[in-house]
């Protein structure tokens, strides 16, 4: 993740990097699903699996079910306990810590599957690895989700598709009208773009774990491994050259205030 202005979000340098986070997010969802039996990017509709299982005295499987939403709910907390952490306007958060965790947690599930921890079949065996699965991805994907939106000023969220498929409905119809026409919530057209352009990397993402599944199994996951690996060396690198010119920014108001 790197550090962005509210008035840069949508220029066109970084539509790919959200593009390439909502990719990720189709991919870990479809592959949550293939593999796992669960989807995992987004907890829509669980509450009401969860009722129905207690409704239907089915209390083990409802049980099972609340790792879904404590996974995500806990991964998005952790993230905030850690950026919200000593927080200040001045200094670039710790971006790259969050990012680690991803990375350590994907790599983590990447050799579940190799030393045969986690099973190939879950859908034909849930056995509780099952569920830790289904739960490590919903933290993973709660940590994801929340790093997006801290870091955007809660104005980009890559792992599910409702609010953002509401967004693009809205204000769809804007890019028909000239530029700046009366509306009460008015936005430059290049913000449904990007929306778009997040919508369509999450249904590529989602596609190509479908079809990459049936040849590589859970090896899908280091795919997603790898991209996030990218993600730490960029995070990293942006943070340094932040504090990097923010340091000589502040040498340079020195001297020249000394001299």
């Amino acid at each position: 993740m790197v550090h962005v202005e509210v008035k840069d979000l949508y220029n066109k340098e970084y539509t790919l990097l959200w593009s390439i986070l909502s990719f990720k997010a189709g991919l870990l969802n479809a592959a949550g699903f293939l593999l796992a039996g669960s989807y995992v990017s987004h907890v829509t509709g669980f509450g009401t699996q969860i009722g129905l299982a207690f409704g239907l005295q089915n209390f083990t499987f409802g049980l099972e079910l609340l790792i879904i939403p404590i996974g995500f709910i806990s991964g998005a907390l952790i993230t905030s306990l850690i950026l919200d952490s000593k927080y200040n306007k001045l200094e670039v958060p710790n971006y790259p810590i969050v990012q680690f965790m991803i990375t350590f947690l994907l790599g983590i599930i990447c050799l579940g599957f190799e030393f045969k921890i986690f099973t190939t079949h879950p859908i034909l065996d849930q056995s509780k690895n099952t569920i830790y699965l289904i739960g490590l991805l919903c933290f993973i994907c709660g940590l994801k989700n929340a790093l997006t939106t801290w870091a955007t000023h809660g104005k980009v969220r890559t792992t599910h598709l409702t609010g953002l498929s509401t967004d693009i409905g809205l204000h769809l119809q804007k890019l028909f009208k000239p530029e700046g026409s009366n509306s009460r919530y008015p936005e430059p057209r290049k913000v449904t773009y990007v929306r778009i352009a997040t919508l369509i990397s999450f249904s590529i993402g989602s596609c190509i774990s479908a079809i990459l599944i049936q040849q590589v199994g859970y090896k899908i996951f280091y795919i997603s491994f790898s991209i996030s690996v990218l993600l730490l060396a960029i995070s990293i690198l942006h943070r340094n050259q932040i504090k990097y010119g923010q340091q000589t920014l502040i040498k340079g108001v020195y001297s020249a205030n000394t001299n």
